[in-house]
């Protein structure tokens, strides 16, 4: 890693979301950012689950918001569909996975009465008992654990899925020949998902793990997506857990400053 004194830190970031304000967080902290997504993302088409949505429009007994998106996602279904989803959601019992889902829950005037620390292990405490309808927001793929757990409390599990992640095979190859031709100070991740697309789309996932060990730092946006690395061999250099993409930036450059003082 270059010392902060010298050209300014190459930060390439992997996400696809927020590309713009990534780069003028970036720039204004005195980065030189990089645009490398690793992912595309689709939104699913409303009459693909346009049953499940009128069926949350009738009214459930547990709200299960796993990301902002999502959750601002199955809103917008529900007016495309002339449906009132609000007043349904407000009668539910709301939790929110971590600080995104929750932040757009408030937004939309449904304030969970609680939340997890980003990841589907830390709702399960949260679960309450009892039987009825609880809707789940998926974020992509199926939730398994969250699935099985709802269905061990007596709930009958509605799921509803309204995007859907896919990688993209050649932001993939971009990203991987620069980190290992050493045009990357650092790596931010904001999602597990880009995590395991870049590793599971890598020529040499091993080369790529040894950069990402040595000269290039990973940050992470939260506990899952660092947990994503870890279990890729890849010790985060900086996890940010307040989920903000800002915070992450301004917190790598507090570290990098420890780092050279």
């Amino acid at each position: 890693m270059r010392r902060l004194e010298e050209d300014a830190v190459r930060v390439a970031y992997a996400g696809l979301r927020r590309k713009e304000a990534f780069k003028a967080l970036a720039e204004k902290l005195g980065f030189t950012p990089l645009l490398f997504p690793v992912q595309a993302t689709e939104k699913v088409p409303v009459p693909e689950y346009r049953d499940q949505v009128r069926a949350l429009a009738q009214g459930v007994d547990l709200f299960l918001a796993t990301t902002g998106v999502g959750v601002r996602d199955l809103l917008e279904a529900g007016k495309a569909l002339g449906l009132d989803l609000e007043g349904p959601l407000a009668k539910a019992f709301r939790l929110a996975r971590g600080a995104k889902a929750a932040r757009a829950l408030k937004e939309a005037g449904l304030p969970p009465h609680a939340v997890g620390d980003g990841t589907s292990k830390s709702l399960l405490p949260l679960l309450p008992q009892g039987r009825g309808v609880a809707a789940l927001q998926l974020y992509g793929k199926p939730l398994p654990l969250l699935e099985n757990a709802l269905a061990e409390r007596g709930y009958r599990v509605l799921p509803l899925m309204p995007y859907r992640h896919l990688p993209d095979p050649e932001g993939i190859l971009r990203l991987e020949e620069a980190l290992l031709r050493g045009e990357v100070d650092a790596l931010a991740f904001v999602a597990a998902i880009q995590v395991e697309f870049l590793f599971e789309g890598a020529k040499d996932p091993k080369a790529l793990r040894e950069a990402l060990n040595t000269r290039v730092k990973a940050l992470a946006v939260g506990r899952v997506t660092a947990d994503a690395l870890r279990e890729w061999g890849v010790k985060p250099f900086y996890v940010d857990e307040t989920e903000r993409l800002g915070s992450l930036l301004q917190g790598f450059k507090r570290a990098l400053q420890k780092e050279v003082a």
